[in-house]
């Protein structure tokens, strides 16, 4: 962590944390102005989606043309957004351009954790001691991780406490000012320091042979997991939510959802330092998934639930982790911000995908966590299959 300096891991986080508080944030803004549930799913959706479309698209412009200038526009578009927004709710507009300005937003996501990513393989690519830089990538990959699972559960809290405190027009403002804020002092950071921030692109025929260098196929697997665990996220918040509600419950599905990041963000920093493979690591991350998910197909009481989500985290987090590394590592030389928003966007898809599958299948409760089952065996049957090919190594290699 030296090798960075705390600044960097702060202000890192600072910089992702309100694209965590966005969707939930949205959907608690909507909702409180009186424009309806229906406006209020639907912005979260709109936001969504921005961000799976534009998420390529920001990790290629920072590899083409430097972090910081896609950072300033980044914050310039998603302030116009949020003010769009705030105007839409103080002057009672359209519900439509509500939907286009949550969309915009969602667009403009400057994918921080990304960039945070790129920057500690900038680090280790310039350490000329091989096992330091190797130690170094998976040390700062597990944090990132970690911080990326931190947002989603500080996020989420932040942005009801706003809508509490302040009511949805005080709360679109707030979350105007902490974006500016926490991207921005993230940005100037990396001004500072162009090194970190400069332009990873070859130009002219390298850029097209880094291209065709890109492992896509060495990748598949990969991005596939990363989704895998996308789907875990989506089916087990989607069933939590529909399990509280039946019971009467429904104050408890936050905590105990977020309890899974607290342990994901726990095995996200030390499952670099395990001396095992990156196979056997993501397998015993699915395993633990397919356990725990299959024993809530029970819907057992809140303390059996609650111990099945922390472990459940744990495995997440583990499999984040080493998939992570594993990109950075096969990765070529500035393509590494655009693998990273890729196999991020691959993440959102997958929470969609299984929210969408949990809620088809939520009015029966023992079914909800169906989708979090399966994504567990695939996330298994997927370490086992490049273990048994030799695609990449063997359960002990790496």
């Amino acid at each position: 962590m030296q090798a960075a300096g705390g600044s960097f891991l702060a202000l890192g986080f600072l910089g992702r944390l309100p694209a965590a508080m966005n969707q939930l944030g949205m959907l608690l803004i909507v909702s409180a102005s009186g424009r309806g549930l229906a406006l209020a799913g639907s912005t979260v959706a709109a936001v969504g989606l921005g961000t799976a479309a534009g998420a390529p698209l920001v990790g290629r412009l920072v590899d083409r043309i430097g972090a910081v200038r896609v950072l300033a526009c980044a914050l310039v578009v998603q302030s116009l957004a949020l003010a769009g927004v705030l105007a839409c709710l103080y002057a009672d507009l359209s519900s439509a351009l509500i939907l286009i300005f949550a969309a915009l937003l969602g667009c403009a996501n400057p994918q921080a954790g990304s960039i945070a990513r790129a920057c500690w393989s900038a680090i280790a690519r310039a350490d000329a001691v091989p096992a330091r830089a190797l130690r170094t990538i998976r040390l700062g990959l597990g944090f990132e991780t970690a911080a990326d699972e931190t947002s989603f559960v500080v996020g989420p809290v932040a942005a009801g406490a706003l809508v509490t405190l302040l009511g949805a027009e005080g709360a679109a403002l707030s979350l105007l000012v902490l974006t500016v804020l926490g991207e921005g002092a993230f940005a100037l950071w990396l001004a500072r320091r162009p090194a970190l921030s400069r332009p990873h692109h070859d130009g002219g025929a390298g850029s097209t042979q880094a291209q065709a260098r890109t492992p896509w196929v060495a990748l598949a697997p990969v991005l596939l997991t990363i989704g895998a665990v996308g789907v875990v996220f989506g089916a087990t918040q989607t069933a939590l939510t529909a399990v509280h509600t039946a019971h009467g419950t429904p104050g408890l599905t936050g905590p105990i959802y977020g309890s899974m990041g607290i342990t994901s963000a726990l095995a996200g920093m030390v499952a670099p330092s395990l001396r095992t493979g990156v196979l056997a690591r993501t397998a015993l991350g699915g395993l633990l998934v397919l356990i725990c998910s299959s024993v809530l197909t029970a819907v057992p009481g809140t303390p059996l639930t609650l111990a099945m989500i922390l472990i459940m985290g744990a495995g997440v987090g583990t499999v984040l982790a080493t998939s992570y590394t594993r990109i950075e590592a096969v990765a070529v030389s500035g393509r590494v911000t655009s693998l990273m928003t890729v196999a991020a966007t691959c993440n959102v898809l997958g929470v969609s995908l299984g929210s969408v599958a949990t809620g088809a299948l939520g009015a029966n409760l023992h079914y909800a966590n169906l989708p979090a089952v399966a994504a567990g065996a695939v996330i298994l049957a997927l370490a086992a299959a490049q273990a048994l090919t030799g695609r990449t190594g063997s359960f002990a290699s790496e």
